[in-house]
């Protein structure tokens, strides 16, 4: 099976997971959630061993679980598949993963999952799970009550809800757990945008999307790639009937194609309660009471390279505290490590950062203080 990073982010077992709770017994089970800043998380067992903690992630269909856990529980390979952006793919294995549980309520017998030695989970997990633990079934991740409910004679009334019909979509494998989407409103414009609870970034869209929504030429933006070639700054959006001001991370071409548009992350997902009636292939969405999370960017509005005992300026985003200090592209920051200040500069606005800087020949000394100037 061929698949990229965000097709294979979790994990084909999860979907039977749906198909085993329909024979099982009165619904709706409550499953508990950890809800961070970062990520949702599910304790399971498998077998007698565990808890662990694994992320809901709804922007994969194929598991994935520490190559080196795998190896401690001695799971059993069944093959290998491809995993990786556009830009290149490496072989991982699967293994095969017997009695997954979760709450003690759920049980799948057999799993597969892909073990994977560099993944980042964050906030203690071992693995994820698939999208198909909310799309396979009629489900609900409610944000506010820490629960993942199954329902097995039918989803409840939505009142209240807006509803997104074909919100549940599937990308090429029909064997594997399927997506969500949704149309929201970014600075005016429309846009279909994939609904990933494991991506911790507010919203991610790409370039085509900035500039037919008037945001690639923002009169404020903080670097976020190379060479200018990414982009941060503040827009609003429209999901479900609310509005909120969002910081949105702009690169400049999809990573992967099921999303042309964008993705709306985590941030963003948990102040809305979501929903799925997977025979209708229908999502629904409700606002609730869960906050965001505070806002991570680049404050300096500097984009930095190493140069020896120096630090060289790459990119000045334009409105930036970087910009009015008259700071550019090309100017060597003398005796500055790249690490500390690459740190500093998402320090809180009003944080003062000296610096002597070089440029033709001529030194000078400032104090840079950073703002929330998005």
């Amino acid at each position: 099976m061929l698949a990229d990073r965000r097709v294979f982010l979790a994990g084909a077992g999860a979907t039977a997971v749906i198909s085993g709770i329909a024979r099982a017994a009165t619904p709706p089970y409550r499953i508990p959630i950890t809800l961070t800043d970062s990520r949702v998380l599910v304790d399971c067992t498998i077998g007698d061993q565990g808890p662990f903690r694994f992320v809901f992630d709804t922007g994969g269909t194929v598991g994935l679980i520490k190559l080196e856990l795998a190896k401690q529980l001695r799971l059993k390979q069944s093959g290998s598949t491809f995993l990786g952006l556009k830009q290149g793919r490496t072989t991982y294995p699967l293994f095969v993963v017997p009695d997954l549980a979760f709450a003690g309520q759920v049980r799948q017998p057999v799993s597969v999952i892909a073990g994977i030695e560099a993944f980042n989970f964050l906030d203690g997990a071992v693995g994820s799970i698939a999208a198909g633990a909310l799309t396979a079934g009629d489900c609900e991740l409610d944000f506010e009550a820490k629960e993942w409910r199954i329902y097995r004679d039918g989803p409840p009334a939505r009142s209240g809800w807006t509803r997104y019909l074909s919100g549940i979509f599937h990308a090429g494998n029909l064997q594997a757990s399927a997506f969500i989407a949704a149309d929201a409103t970014l600075n005016g414009r429309t846009f279909h945008f994939g609904l990933d609870t494991g991506s911790p970034t507010t919203t991610h869209i790409y370039r085509k999307t900035a500039q037919a929504s008037g945001l690639w030429d923002a009169p404020r933006w903080a670097p976020a790639a190379p060479g200018g070639k990414g982009r941060m700054v503040r827009a609003p959006l429209q999901l479900a009937g609310a509005t909120l001001d969002v910081i949105v991370t702009i690169t400049e071409n999809p990573d992967w194609d099921i999303f042309p548009h964008g993705i709306i992350g985590l941030p963003v997902l948990r102040q809305f309660n979501m929903a799925t009636a997977a025979k209708e292939q229908t999502l629904y969405l409700k606002r609730n009471a869960v906050a965001g999370v505070p806002e991570h960017y680049n404050r300096a509005g500097l984009w930095i390279e190493p140069a020896g005992p120096n630090v060289k300026i790459a990119v000045v985003g334009a409105g930036s505290p970087a910009a009015k200090a008259d700071l550019a592209a090309g100017d060597v920051l003398l005796g500055v490590d790249f690490g500390w200040l690459r740190k500093r500069m998402f320090e809180p606005a009003g944080t003062l950062i000296p610096l002597k800087v070089a440029r033709g020949g001529a030194h000078r000394d400032i104090s840079l203080t950073l703002e929330d100037y998005l």
